[in-house]
């Protein structure tokens, strides 16, 4: 992972501690996946590691779109949150790599796609206030998920075989985002600029979900809203046959398959 991705991450996960109160997701059983990963719980994943451990690359194998069209698939349901309050997390640049960051976050939201000398112009910013206004956790009970495999299995579904080799993951947990902005500080002849932009294409804009609000003559946000939501983080569990892994001691019965505990710590 380069320096600015572990920065990146890092930051997603202050984010995490500060924003997403009453989830249990952390360090050890779940990655940061990216700003726009649009890809949902219940998907199927390999996820790679270098000889330090280290996960290097997180790559679909199948959507939960995918299995959701075999019959059986657990569907994905809300989690049973007792609030999902917003939350405002800062990035102040006190050097260069905390730009570089910004930058990535920026990029990360496509606004480039609609004006990308909105997008210079925003990477010009001295301060940022990150805004998560609108967010939520799903999830697909891991009871029936077993046993959907089982019966699969046993029935030598190909897709289903196919993810029982001990080398795949599957997503049972996430974290998803549908609302965010962002507040910068910038001079004033960037937000002048910025502004005649936003009236120009101000359609378009709202087409992508996209609002721009001018606070003074140097201080502006932007707000999106998504049209599907983004997952910035997944929690995983590694697919099994009985088996193939050591029981540890406890009395799996005669379960055919075992979503096991991943372990993604240092």
């Amino acid at each position: 992972m380069d320096p600015i991705e572990k920065e990146i991450t890092q930051l997603w996960w202050n984010i995490y501690g500060s924003c997403f109160t009453g989830t249990s997701l952390n360090k050890k059983n779940a990655l940061f996946m990216s700003t726009g990963n649009r890809i949902p719980s219940g998907s199927v994943f390999t996820l790679k590691k270098n000889i330090f451990s280290k996960i290097t690359d997180k790559s679909l194998i199948f959507s939960y779109p995918t299995l959701r069209k075999i019959k059986g698939f657990p569907e994905l349901k809300n989690a049973d949150l007792s609030a999902t309050p917003s939350c405002v997390s800062k990035l102040q640049y006190s050097n260069n790599t905390a730009i570089d960051i910004y930058g990535k976050l920026l990029d990360g939201t496509g606004i480039g796609k609609i004006n990308a000398e909105l997008q210079v112009l925003l990477k010009k910013a001295k301060a940022l206030d990150i805004h998560i206004s609108q967010w939520g956790q799903d999830l697909i009970e891991e009871g029936l998920l077993e046993i959907f495999l089982q019966d699969e299995l046993s029935r030598q579904n190909p897709v289903i075989a196919k993810i029982m080799d001990g080398e795949h993951y599957i997503a049972t947990d996430g974290i998803w985002v549908k609302g965010m902005s962002f507040a910068y500080q910038l001079d004033k002849d960037s937000v002048t600029r910025i502004a005649a932009i936003y009236e120009q294409h101000k359609q378009e804009f709202m087409q992508f979900g996209v609002t721009i609000d001018i606070a003074s003559s140097t201080n502006l946000s932007t707000s999106f809203k998504y049209a599907e939501n983004f997952y910035p983080f997944l929690k995983f569990r590694k697919i099994e046959k009985n088996g193939n892994i050591k029981m540890l001691g406890k009395n799996q019965g005669n379960k055919a398959v075992i979503l096991s505990e991943a372990d993604f710590s240092d």
